[in-house]
C-alpha cells in the first residue's frame, strides 16, 4: 500500500451545483491524499481523513490527478506533422492535405513515437480516427484505452460497398485490440459518406464522426453549392448528397449518447439543442480548427446548453502536439470567462471513448494517476496553474491505467 499526500489533488469530475444540465466542474481537495494498492486506487480525500485509515501519506510537492483523455486522434497521420499549411477553411485544407499524405507513406516509428508522445502528455484513454488502424499495436503495447474508430467513406454505391469490405477485411487481417481497446466503423463526415451509412453506422453503437467543422459544410448540404463542390471526387465519390439545414440537421434522427460529433465548430442554436437531446458528446479540437479555419467552437454556448464534451487533438498535421491539457489552454486563453475548473472535465471524459474509469479518482479502479511537480508555488487557482504547466507534458505518473482492473 502506497499513501500520497499533495497539496493539491484533483480527484476528478463531478455535477456542478444546480439543477438541470450544467457540464460537470473538477474536483479539488486542498491538501489531499491518495491511497494505492499497486495501481488500484482505494482512497483520494482529505489527507487526515486518508491518513487515518491508512497511514502516513508520503509528501509529494506536485498537484496529483487522474489520467487525461485525448478524445480525437490521428496518430497515422503523425508523419505529416507541419506538413499541410493552416488557413482559409477546411476545403482549403483538405486540398493540400490529400496530395501531402498521398506523397509521403505512413511511418511506424513515428505512430510509436506519437503513442509515447501521448503517455509523456499524461493520456490514458484515446478517440483514435483511423482509415488503416497503424495505430493499433503501438496503443495495444503501450496500454492505452479508449477506442479505434476506422472510418468508412463513399458517397456512390460503388465506392460505399468497396470501403465496407475494405474495412471489413482489414478488421480480419489486425491484430485482436488489446483489453481496454476496441474497433468500432464510423462514418468520416456528411460530405464524404452516403447518408443511408452516415445513418446506419452512427445508430449501430459507438462512433465518431467530423460534425460542423466549417460553414462550407452547411453550404454543401444545404444547396450542394460551395467550395465542397470540388473535392466530392477525391473524398466520396459522385452519388447521394446529403441534404438538410445544416450538418447536425442531417445526423439529428441518429446521434445518440454513444457518438461522438467532432469539431462542432459552424452550429447554430438549433444544432446546439440538437447535440444536448441526442446525448452526443462534442469533441473540441481548438488549436486544429484555429489552424484550418481561424475560429473557435464556441465553448460558452456549449457549456451553457449543457452539452456533453471531451477534448481532442486532432492530428499532427493540423496540430503542434497531442497534449489535452494544451488545447484546453488554448480554449482558456480564447474564453477566459471561463474557469479553468469548468475545462478539466473535457481532459477526463473517460466515458465518451469506452474507458469509463478514466478521469475520476474512485476506490476498487486503476484509472490512472499523475503527478505535476508544484516546485514550491502555490497558486491561487490550481485549476488555471494545471492548464498553463501541464499543456508541455513532464507529468510522473504515480500508477498506470489497468483495464483489467476497471473491467
Amino acid at each position: 500500500m502506497r499513501v500520497l499526500g499533495a497539496p493539491f489533488l484533483f480527484t476528478g469530475a463531478e455535477p456542478a451545483p444546480g439543477a438541470g444540465h450544467a457540464p460537470p466542474t473538477a474536483r479539488l481537495v486542498a491538501d489531499g491524499a491518495l491511497a494505492l494498492d499497486g495501481d488500484t486506487v482505494v482512497a483520494a480525500g482529505p489527507r487526515a481523513e486518508v491518513e487515518a485509515a491508512h497511514g502516513k501519506a508520503e509528501p509529494l510537492d506536485a498537484v496529483v490527478l487522474p489520467a487525461l483523455v485525448n478524445a480525437h486522434t490521428h496518430l497515422e497521420l503523425s508523419h505529416l506533422a507541419g506538413q499541410v499549411p493552416g488557413g482559409g477553411g477546411l476545403p482549403g485544407w483538405i486540398g493540400r492535405f490529400l496530395p501531402a499524405r498521398a506523397a509521403a507513406p505512413e511511418n511506424p516509428a513515428l505512430v510509436e513515437r506519437a503513442v509515447t508522445a501521448l503517455r509523456a502528455h499524461g493520456v490514458a484513454a484515446v478517440g483514435e480516427v483511423t482509415n488503416t488502424l497503424a495505430a493499433l499495436p503501438a496503443m495495444s503495447r503501450a496500454g492505452m484505452a479508449g477506442r479505434l474508430y476506422l472510418e468508412i467513406f463513399g458517397l456512390s454505391a460503388s465506392r460505399i460497398a468497396a470501403a465496407r469490405r475494405a474495412a471489413l477485411e482489414m478488421l480480419d487481417a489486425s491484430p485482436q485490440p488489446a483489453p481496454g481497446l476496441e474497433v468500432v466503423l464510423s462514418p468520416h463526415a456528411v460530405y464524404s459518406t452516403r447518408p443511408a451509412v452516415v445513418a446506419e453506422l452512427l445508430q449501430a453503437g459507438p462512433a465518431s464522426i467530423h460534425l460542423a467543422e466549417d460553414p462550407a459544410e452547411r453550404t454543401f448540404v444545404a444547396s450542394g453549392a460551395g467550395p465542397f463542390g470540388p473535392l466530392l471526387g477525391a473524398l466520396g465519390g459522385e452519388g447521394d448528397r446529403p441534404q438538410g439545414r445544416s450538418p447536425v440537421a442531417c445526423v439529428a434522427g441518429s446521434l445518440h449518447a454513444g457518438n461522438l460529433a467532432v469539431h462542432a465548430v459552424d452550429l447554430d442554436d438549433e444544432d446546439v439543442e440538437v447535440l444536448r437531446r441526442s446525448g452526443a458528446t462534442a469533441v473540441l479540437c481548438p488549436r486544429s480548427n484555429f489552424h484550418i479555419g481561424g475560429k473557435l467552437p464556441d465553448l460558452p454556448r456549449l457549456l451553457a446548453a449543457g452539452v456533453r464534451l471531451a477534448v481532442g487533438t486532432d492530428s499532427l498535421a493540423s496540430s503542434p502536439s497531442l497534449s489535452p491539457l494544451a488545447e484546453l489552454l488554448a480554449l482558456s486563453r480564447g474564453y477566459p470567462q471561463v474557469p479553468a475548473a469548468r475545462l478539466l472535465p473535457l481532459a477526463w471524459n473517460g466515458g465518451a471513448v469506452g474507458a469509463h474509469r478514466v478521469g475520476r479518482l474512485a476506490p476498487g479502479t486503476a484509472p490512472g494517476v499523475l503527478a505535476l511537480p508544484l516546485e514550491g508555488a502555490r497558486p491561487a487557482d490550481p485549476a488555471a496553474w494545471l492548464l498553463a504547466a501541464g499543456a508541455e507534458g513532464s507529468f510522473r505518473w504515480l500508477a498506470r491505467h489497468r483495464p483489467e482492473a476497471s473491467a
